[in-house]
């Protein structure tokens, strides 16, 4: 998925979390680690954004374990997993692990997939979208809708079609 709609996702993702566990799914600083986790997995490739930003850590874990090795693993979702679980969703760095979390579910709708049993090369995929294709926005377009009715986004007042009936 594009970086664009990986931040999307974590976003809406982690408002529904938010919301779920009685916490302000709009809370600003929460919805920016959010951002900053959906990210964070792609530290892995010195031409992503968050690659090029931290090109220190990049270059040298691209060069050791290549792009989606171990930040896209198995063993990257069971260290999220047990972070939330120890931590409790109501800490600072909850955001930021369901953001991450978020991004290895999105590759996973992609062809390229997640390699979960890294260093093994075999690639997990639902095969859903290819990276930048109508279905990834159509689907980024879904959760971002989920994301905003769990922020409570009122969408009452936005123009209708003549003759709008609502659903």
């Amino acid at each position: 998925m594009m970086a664009g709609s990986h931040m999307v996702v974590g976003a809406a993702l982690w408002a529904v979390t938010a919301r779920a566990a009685g916490l302000d799914p709009a809370e600003p600083v929460a919805l920016s680690a959010a951002l900053a986790g959906a990210l964070l997995p792609d530290i892995d490739h010195p031409q992503s954004w968050a690659g090029r930003k931290f090109r220190v850590v990049s270059v040298p874990l691209a060069m050791v374990v290549g792009h989606r090795g171990i930040t896209h693993s198995l063993l990257a979702v069971i260290a999220g997993i047990a972070a939330l679980a120890m931590m409790g969703l109501n800490q600072p760095m909850a955001p930021l692990v369901v953001g991450y979390l978020s991004h290895l579910a999105a590759d996973g709708v992609t062809p390229s997939g997640v390699p979960l049993l890294w260093p093994s090369r075999r690639r997990f995929t639902l095969n859903l979208c290819s990276t930048g294709s109508w279905i990834e926005f159509a689907l980024v377009a879904v959760i971002a809708a989920l994301g905003g009715w769990a922020a409570g986004l009122d969408l009452s007042a936005l123009p209708r079609p003549s003759g709008w009936r609502g659903l």
